[in-house]
């Protein structure tokens, strides 16, 4: 990070009243090295460094074979937790105008798409935020043009202002943006004012880390007075404790605890990719059976097939001498079970179970039963996440529909308390397991039998409900026998 950024940057928190705030955090070193292993790129267990055999004091980089562990179970997390399955409703809620503007501002802000994107960086990086950026409001009255987008930031711009444990009341949030074809740095400042709603203060940095006021913009002393007192933002973290800075808000990635199996999984698929290459078929075979170019240098069959041939050194032709393959093994199985052993590691230390990752001859579990039925660790640890992320996208939810209520024209209840968030099934049963056990809860009494015949007849609701009816009347007309 830029020197003249944070000296700028701690400055404008001083008269924002964080005289000891800059963008560091104890956590830096920890994100990075956990970005690291999700990029690749600036990662010495993935770039190695060997001499040139033709130039001693050159050094060549390697890249070790990765199969992504990192990103692969990070991506695999986020979409347990968050799903097609998905929804956010209002309960309670009578006013239909309010309704409406949930359905049409989860629409607009694609939140079903882009919130499996927040919580995958939550898994790589520790910590992920939603923080509502407000435009086209108006400093006095109210504004038709008003706009509240959710904006995503993982734990490597999140800068922790004042907190009570792990509950953060103010925060900064620092975004690269492009302003006329300029690019500068943008932090924004969300703090609880002394009247408990909440300010929202922008300050805009250019390439030398000197604060500037783009034309159009607000000054960084001049706020966006919310008007109510939701948090304008949400955190969010996986549930696990922090070791590494006690009683923060930040959280630890998913595979804080597992570096040593992330780096196995990778060693043996770069063993596995090794001796694919080493295991390539040669055919060896006398020079004096090949043709000569115009420099009496033997030439192979085919110029591209040069890997594949060993010429043998021979001034004229023997009778004895013969073509022979030669056919390195390739250690399939004991490649495949060692990959199979450190993805099993892997899945375990995670909280996926053994299970999870585990290679087999059947390429896996097959069925959605089994999935269920064999995942149960994975499960517990989804809902233990998912405990955690409900609650922050209820807060934020509210806090949106609060400044619309305040700063916009469109006349809306307060919903504190009524947002529904089901975030639902991680895992879909099969038809088969479904169907087994709506009949079975027909026959106990409690499932309505028309309810069956919709989900698996093909009734219409109508026509299932008379169904039942002429069933039940039939029944009934049944005499009792004594």
């Amino acid at each position: 990070m830029d020197k003249g950024l944070n000296s700028e940057a701690s400055k404008w928190f001083a008269s924002l009243g964080y005289d000891n705030a800059d963008l560091h955090t104890p956590m830096d070193s920890y994100i990075n090295t956990w970005w690291s292993y999700i990029r690749q790129e600036d990662n010495p267990f993935y770039w190695l460094e060997e001499p040139d055999t033709q130039n001693p004091a050159k050094k060549n980089k390697i890249k070790v074979r990765s199969c992504t562990p990192a990103s692969m179970i990070c991506d695999d997390m986020a979409g347990l937790i968050y799903n097609e399955t998905a929804s956010i409703s209002l309960d309670e809620v009578e006013d239909g105008t309010t309704v409406d503007w949930l359905e049409q501002w989860l629409d607009v802000t694609m939140w079903h798409d882009r919130a499996p994107l927040a919580i995958g960086r939550m898994c790589s990086t520790g910590t992920a935020a939603w923080a509502l950026h407000v435009s086209g409001f108006t400093e006095t009255g109210k504004s038709s043009a008003l706009k509240v987008c959710p904006m995503r930031y993982d734990a490597r711009s999140i800068i922790p202002l004042s907190w009570e444990a792990d509950d953060c009341i103010d925060c900064a949030f620092l975004a690269d943006v492009y302003i006329r074809g300029n690019k500068c740095t943008q932090i924004e400042v969300h703090q609880r004012g002394d009247d408990g709603n909440y300010q929202i203060y922008c300050g805009f940095f250019d390439d030398t880390g000197k604060q500037f006021v783009p034309a159009g913009y607000l000054d960084s002393n001049t706020s966006v007075n919310t008007k109510q007192p939701y948090p304008t933002f949400s955190l969010i973290r996986l549930a696990f404790d922090n070791p590494y800075w006690d009683y923060s808000p930040m959280g630890v990635a998913l595979f804080h605890d597992a570096i040593d199996a992330l780096k196995t999984v990778d060693l043996a698929f770069n063993n596995m990719g090794d001796d694919l290459i080493m295991g390539r078929k040669l055919l060896v075979l006398p020079e004096s059976m090949l043709s000569k170019d115009e420099y009496g240098n033997a030439q192979v069959p085919m110029l591209t097939g040069k890997r594949f041939f060993v010429a043998v050194k021979s001034n004229t032709y023997d009778e004895k001498a013969r073509v022979f393959e030669y056919n390195p093994s390739l250690r399939t199985e004991e490649n495949r079970q060692a990959l199979s052993t450190a993805l099993q590691m892997l899945g375990k230390r995670i909280g996926f179970g053994i299970k999870a990752y585990a290679l087999d001859d059947q390429g896996g579990i097959t069925t959605a039963k089994q999935v269920a039925a064999d995942n149960s660790e994975m499960m517990r640890a989804v809902r233990r996440h998912e405990h955690i992320i409900k609650p922050a996208i209820q807060s934020l939810i509210t806090a949106a529909c609060g400044i619309y209520r305040e700063l916009g024209t469109t006349p809306l209840v307060d919903i504190a308390g009524q947002v529904n968030v089901v975030l639902g099934d991680s895992i879909m049963q099969d038809d088969d397991s479904l169907r087994e056990r709506d009949r079975a809860d027909v026959a106990a009494g409690l499932l309505e039998p028309w309810k069956y015949m919709v989900r698996w007849q093909g009734y219409t609701e109508e026509e299932a409900r008379e169904a039942q009816g002429a069933l039940d009347d039939a029944a009934l007309s049944v005499p009792i026998e004594a």
